[in-house]
């Protein structure tokens, strides 16, 4: 209990998982790109609050990062995420629709797959959209390496955008007090060890 409160510890975790990965934040030679892929994350449907407050950290970041990537590209998102939220009548993927609208991407520039409840079901929503076609991947660095296998069943290429970082990238040892938030992020990176696994096993 007390190692999962270290932030050095949630580090060491987080490391492999967000910096063993090679990617680069210029958009040259990703003109011939087909489809950009942002792949759910969470919208709160609970209580009396604002709009932008519904929206979790990851969703946010990888809306932001695709909507920027598709007016600078004028390449298409595919909008995916189903009817996987505390409530079951609102739909993730018409939400980030929404959202995108409202960040300035064209209509023409957005196609709504309303359809995917976890990485591997968004993924095969899209298939008859991606096969032998080149894409973004605009998801959280955690997630980058599995959301990359499954795509890469079907894409020719991908190239990765990764956001929504909770590490540096330092590994050097240090020791702070103990942290909730620290415990938050080793929640995170056993969370994406677990999934990695489980899709090994089903694969």
């Amino acid at each position: 209990m007390l190692l999962t409160t270290q932030p050095y510890f949630a580090d060491l975790l987080l490391y492999p998982l967000e910096h063993e990965i090679t990617y680069s934040e210029t958009i040259e030679g990703l003109e011939e790109t087909d489809f950009i892929v942002s792949p759910a994350c969470y919208y709160s449907t609970v209580g009396n609050v604002s709009e932008i407050s519904r929206w979790s950290h990851c969703s946010l970041q990888r809306l932001v990062q695709a909507s920027k990537l598709s007016k600078e590209l004028d390449k298409p998102i595919l909008v995916t995420g189903g009817n996987f939220l505390h409530d079951p009548d609102i739909n993730y993927s018409q939400k980030a629709y929404d959202l995108l609208l409202d960040l300035g991407v064209p209509r023409k520039n957005l196609i709504l797959v309303a359809k995917g409840i976890d990485t591997a079901s968004e993924v095969e929503s899209i298939k008859s959209y991606i096969t032998k076609k080149d894409v973004i991947l605009v998801t959280s660095a955690t997630h980058v390496k599995r959301a990359s296998l499954l795509l890469s069943e079907h894409c020719n290429v991908i190239n990765i955008f990764p956001v929504d970082f909770h590490s540096s990238g330092s590994v050097t040892p240090y020791l702070k007090r103990p942290s909730v938030v620290a415990m938050r992020r080793v929640e995170i990176a056993m969370y994406e060890y677990g999934a990695r696994i489980k899709h090994f096993l089903l694969n």
